[in-house]
């Protein structure tokens, strides 16, 4: 798999494992296939291992996984992405305010989400992640790659444990 995620499995058996039980089993292949045509872009290889590995948590469970924000499902992001990106020209009158380029893969349950950008269409560099406030025009850079984002959290997580 990958030796992040392999620590966050284990931090978060050990650590957190209410929350552990309440992962999902990992996507398919196939089905990161078919999400990735979706997409219409090759999503880095990290985020496809995260999904392998888990897919986001169950949806009656309302803890985080890192700070505010909740692992979204697969099935779940490409809703969420089709609503956003189709909103595009209409309910979203300002041109940055969602890219057709974000995948919106962690949320906080209020419609914001944090989002990886795989186009950097608005400036950095393509892999970043960014936060998506529903109401709210703040886009910066949280991350600069997935990478980043998973060391980060399992540092936190490994912190408290």
């Amino acid at each position: 798999m990958n030796e992040l995620i392999d620590q966050l499995d284990g931090y978060l058996a050990r650590c957190r494992p209410d929350y552990y039980r309440q992962l999902q089993p990992g996507v398919s292949e196939q089905a990161l296939d078919t999400f990735q045509s979706q997409v219409g872009v090759k999503l880095p290889p990290l985020f496809l291992h995260l999904y392998k590995w888990r897919n986001g948590q169950d949806a009656d469970c309302s803890a985080n996984l890192t700070d505010n924000w909740m692992f979204t499902p697969i099935e779940e992001v490409i809703s969420i992405k089709e609503t956003l990106d189709g909103m595009i020209g209409t309910d979203f009158e300002e041109p940055n305010w969602w890219s057709r380029g974000w995948v919106p893969f962690l949320s906080n349950g209020g419609g914001d989400h944090l989002c990886l950008d795989l186009t950097a269409e608005f400036g950095g560099v393509p892999g970043q992640l960014v936060s998506f406030w529903h109401d709210w025009d703040n886009r910066s850079v949280k991350f600069p790659s997935m990478e980043a984002w998973l060391q980060a959290v399992v540092d936190s997580i490994a912190e408290k444990g």
